[in-house]
């Protein structure tokens, strides 16, 4: 088995594996390194014969905090809008992957999943979350809308997405159970064993048949048109990425720091006690 930097994989058991997002000093923000080594372990989950079900986690005190912005606020001369949307469809390319590998996924969130983590979690089959998840694109009230639109119109229907990408709230656990943007909800400190006696019996089912269960229901989703409606949220993600609204954040995030400028953002924003 593979050695990575940014995440661990790993055989938890008999055709139980596991993929933890490593970088918990960053709240495991998904780099370029930290994505591409992702790609590579669905490549290898993929062809492992041996491989039923892969549960996705996060180390440190959160899932995932969403893409990393670290260095993006750099201007460059091979930023156009047409490299925008290239690199875009590769992201909604990376996501739609993960939906269909022919084998079960599970997100097992815990603290923040926010921004592009909602990707991540909202293409996995299935969500367990701890009482102190929280989910959302807060991101969303200077950079732009989230490329897939991690799938929540879908999901949590297209009210309840419209309620937290206007504002960039966060949604809570038992929110998010209700609006049935995840499965199950469980304390801290039962959230790993939880997932994984479900993956238990997941497991107990061959391979062949829970690959043909899941591409069934995607089915039905491709024929709803979940591929198209995905791309054509990246094309309009580029599009946000030239107002003045999103133009201006990033010169403010050059000018004076990717911290103060978030802290700056999200400030009026701020429920009062």
């Amino acid at each position: 088995m593979t050695t990575y930097e940014t995440v661990i994989y790993e055989r938890v058991e008999e055709k139980i594996f596991r993929l933890t997002l490593n970088r918990p000093e960053k709240l495991n923000a998904l780099s370029p390194k930290l994505l591409g080594e992702f790609d590579q372990v669905l490549n290898e989950f993929e062809a492992d014969r041996e491989a039923s079900v892969l549960i996705v986690r996060g180390a440190g005190r959160a899932f995932c905090a969403g893409y990393d912005l670290q260095g993006t606020q750099q201007p460059g001369s091979g930023f156009t809008v047409s490299s925008d949307r290239i690199n875009l469809h590769k992201i909604i390319e990376r996501w739609q992957r993960l939906w269909a590998i022919g084998k079960p996924t599970i997100a097992q969130v815990h603290g923040y999943c926010l921004a592009g983590a909602t990707e991540l979690a909202g293409h996995c089959d299935l969500v367990f979350a701890s009482e102190d998840a929280q989910f959302g694109h807060p991101a969303g009230r200077s950079l732009g809308i989230l490329p897939t639109l991690s799938m929540w119109p879908v999901l949590i229907g297209p009210r309840k997405t419209k309620e937290f990408f206007f504002t960039g709230d966060l949604m809570s656990a038992q929110e998010a159970l209700a609006s049935q943007l995840v499965n199950r909800v469980y304390p801290k400190d039962q959230l790993a064993a939880e997932t994984l006696a479900y993956a238990r019996r997941v497991a107990l089912v061959p391979v062949e048949l829970l690959a043909l269960h899941k591409a069934a229901v995607n089915r039905w989703l491709d024929i709803q048109g979940i591929r198209a409606l995905e791309q054509s949220a990246a094309d309009i993600d580029c599009l946000a990425h030239q107002t003045e609204a999103v133009k201006s954040w990033m010169k403010a995030s050059r000018e004076r720091g990717l911290k103060e400028a978030l802290s700056e953002r999200d400030r009026p924003f701020a429920r009062k006690k």
